[in-house]
């Protein structure tokens, strides 16, 4: 009844794609690169004296108002200590499919994913799943859907949510 229920009433991919929009939208180019400059505990200026830049773009850079050429984005990620392609992704978001988009890639991540989900004990533990529950969503971790270990509790969550109102 549970792999039923996914199959009639809930469209994997949809759920996925919400809940990677959901969290990728949190996180802008801007947002990132500020996050990050800030931890860092580096002022703008400063920032922008490390790129060879003003440090008005730096604060354009950080509104979302311009996207940073590829010389620029390098450096940013070398300065900042973030993953380049990720702030690729996140300026130009035209490339996602480019980058990450390969079928090697997505088949590893998605190992990777449902390695990290299945074997965290404690993870397993807080949210009860049972044999039942963690049989279903390696299956549709097989569909190739699923890319993040929270990817999975997002649709375990939405699996459940739907099973208690069908319940009422």
């Amino acid at each position: 009844m549970f792999a039923d229920l996914i199959i009639l009433n809930c469209d994997l991919h949809q759920i996925v794609a919400y809940m990677r929009k959901r969290t990728s939208s949190d996180a802008t180019f801007g947002s990132s690169i500020k996050g990050q400059r800030s931890a860092l505990g580096l002022t703008q200026r400063e920032l922008a004296g490390e790129l060879g830049v003003k440090a008005s773009y730096i604060s354009y850079l950080e509104k979302d108002q311009r996207r940073p050429s590829i010389t620029v984005l390098n450096r940013l990620g070398e300065v900042l200590g973030l993953e380049r392609s990720e702030l690729l992704m996140l300026a130009y978001p035209e490339t996602r499919e480019m980058v990450d988009g390969g079928r090697a890639h997505g088949d590893q991540q998605r190992s990777t994913a449902w390695k990290e989900f299945s074997e965290n004990r404690t993870l397993l533990r807080k949210y009860r799943l049972t044999r039942e529950e963690l049989g279903t969503l390696r299956r549709i971790n097989a569909m190739g859907k699923v890319g993040s270990s929270r990817d999975f509790l997002f649709v375990l969550m939405a699996i459940r949510q739907a099973l208690s109102k069908e319940n009422r």
